[in-house]
């Protein structure tokens, strides 16, 4: 089973908040109290039956709404605020338009044998599903057309009252559990089986106590076994050097039927103390675990496993963030699904565009931002601009250049003029010239960060397909910064392109050769006017007998060493909305 989406009116700050989530690995980002722990609360709420508590329902609203859909079903758990407390209204199934399509098709079609077993049990099930009556002399045709006639009658949605989410494959794991290893133990390890020890056959000379403490023996006997014998210890003797042996030692309170275990570590045969530890190790210990569970299957009916990790990489060094990011990468590549919330670059920028779902809180709303469509091709023209998941989510302003040289010019007097790297300022200056889909890099942006974040710095000899995007973009005249003659490089005075370029040599502890003059410069951009040569490549003639000039280079040397007063006044402009 795996989880399409969540939809919620009414929990905290989400009000009318609907995500969907990617079948395979959704990484949920944002800033602190943006909704994330209060999105995997939700979906507790639902698959797990998290209580929901008076604080829990936005403040001036009186309903609470929560709805999880998986395949063929949406389940809707409805909240009323009652004075000072909170009472459930109502948990529904409610089976999709499609789901509801392939039934009908099912039991319509005429050669349908309702003497083949098969679609005895089919129909049988699906009458309980909805709710009919089903007894061993159930007339199978009957009920056939019962399902039918409840289908084509509806109006609405055909609502399943009084239901409950079925069981599937899950671990929910917070950051807290993450670093207590004992919680963590009974989360992944010990949760399902807890629950199905009551339901164990007991003989008469037996009590539940003793059953318990045997089964509970058996369970860690098996678990040290697995653990050994699939290499897990050997991943944790990298942080505990001396571990020798993994225990679950029961602790149980028959007059209450309440059950706990706790989980010794054995150095050398001698239990160990591991709250001592520092929260990275532990981390790292639950991360080898998380592997060792990869290979094991709660309920057998359900082939899937469904992972809501909330933070798991607080205190993880930057190396064990990228170790987490393998470990549930391979969850997703064997079909499994993790929905992750995270705060780490490092995470957030290993996974596709399109599995990242920003949440952001205005006043007390959470909204959410996300690549609605992105086919591969986006992706991939992205990753080859050095556009980062971070850059697309997060930057504060994006600049579109389509020459080198303004691409290392922005960067390097925005470092000069700041003391600052352009990155640190959430700022992305990307090089157009890279773009191969230019619809869907523009859509792309613009979904993420709307119009009034992106600015374009070009000349009168810019692209087609720079003006192309200018044209999807459909920006405000003042973000479109048109620039130079023809080029980049010929907006700059001759005096201030000498000069820049002489301090870079003197940096270089070198001096330039003759031919780099005022004089020649000026000459030369006289000429390039008249006749049309190329400015930025004739004056690489200049300094042919000295220092190899390149485009980066000489946008580094100018952006670093010109002076304010020397800056042409589009790209004065242009920073003045940068910094």
């Amino acid at each position: 089973m795996k989880i399409k989406s969540l939809r919620v009116d009414g929990f905290r700050s989400l009000v009318d908040f609907y995500i969907a989530f990617d079948e395979n690995l959704t990484i949920i980002v944002g800033e602190n109290d943006s909704g994330k722990t209060s999105l995997i609360d939700c979906l507790k709420v639902v698959t797990q039956g998290r209580s929901v508590i008076p604080d829990d329902i936005t403040f001036g609203k009186d309903q609470l709404s929560i709805s999880v859909e998986i395949e063929n079903f949406v389940f809707r758990r409805i909240y009323n605020r009652i004075n000072s407390g909170v009472k459930e209204i109502s948990f529904d199934a409610l089976p999709t338009e499609a789901f509801l399509s392939v039934i009908q098709e099912r039991l319509g079609n005429n050669q349908l044998d309702v003497n083949d077993q098969e679609e005895q049990n089919y129909i049988r099930d699906m009458a309980r599903t909805f709710g009919l009556a089903v007894r061993s002399n159930s007339n199978i045709d009957t009920l056939r057309r019962s399902i039918i006639e409840k289908i084509e009658n509806r109006t609405g949605d055909l609502v399943i009252p009084n239901t409950t989410f079925p069981r599937f494959n899950n671990i929910q794991l917070d950051g807290r559990q993450f670093e207590n290893i004992s919680d963590f133990f009974k989360e992944v390890f010990l949760k399902e089986k807890q629950a199905n020890i009551w339901q164990e056959r007991i003989d008469k000379d037996t009590t539940i106590e003793d059953f318990v403490k045997s089964r509970i023996h058996g369970y860690s006997n098996e678990i040290s076994q697995q653990l050994e014998e699939l290499g897990i210890l050997d991943k944790m003797r990298i942080f505990l050097r001396d571990l020798t042996d993994v225990k679950i030692e029961l602790m149980c309170q028959p007059k209450n039927l309440n059950i706990d275990a706790k989980v010794i570590f054995l150095e050398n045969g001698n239990e160990i103390n591991i709250d001592n530890k520092g929260d990275g190790t532990k981390r790292r210990i639950t991360m080898a675990l998380l592997e060792f569970k990869k290979e094991q299957s709660l309920v057998l009916s359900d082939d899937k496993t469904v992972y809501l990790l909330d933070e798991p990489d607080t205190h993880l060094h930057v190396k064990s963030q990228i170790d987490l990011v393998n470990t549930v990468e391979a969850f997703a590549l064997s079909g499994d699904q993790v929905i992750l919330t995270t705060h780490s670059p490092f995470i957030m920028n290993s996974v596709k565009p399109s599995q990242v779902r920003l949440l952001s809180r205005y006043r007390n709303n959470t909204s959410i931002k996300s690549l609605k469509e992105n086919p591969s091709a986006i992706t991939q023209s992205l990753r080859s601009l050095g556009v980062e998941n971070t850059h697309l989510f997060f930057s504060r302003q994006i600049i579109l250049v389509e020459g080198e040289t303004e691409e290392s010019f922005i960067s390097s007097h925005y470092l000069a003029r700041t003391q600052r790297t352009i990155s640190s300022g959430l700022i992305k200056v990307i090089n157009a010239q890279g773009i191969q889909n230019i619809p869907g890099f523009a859509k792309a942006i613009l979904e993420l960060h709307g119009s009034e974040k992106v600015y374009v710095l070009y000349d009168n000899d810019a692209s087609e397909d720079l003006l192309a995007l200018i044209s999807h973009l459909n920006l405000p005249d003042y973000q479109n910064l048109q620039i130079g003659y023809r080029e980049f490089e010929d907006a700059f005075d001759a005096p201030v392109l000498h000069r820049c370029w002489v301090e870079y040599y003197r940096e270089c502890g070198r001096n330039p050769p003759p031919s780099w003059c005022v004089d020649a410069i000026e000459n030369l951009k006289s000429h390039c006017t008249t006749s049309g040569d190329k400015f930025s490549q004739s004056l690489k003639s200049l300094n042919s007998e000295g220092k190899k000039m390149t485009k980066p280079l000489l946008g580094h040397a100018l952006g670093t060493h010109i002076k304010l007063d020397e800056i042409p006044t589009v790209i004065d402009k242009l920073f003045t909305y940068l910094c």
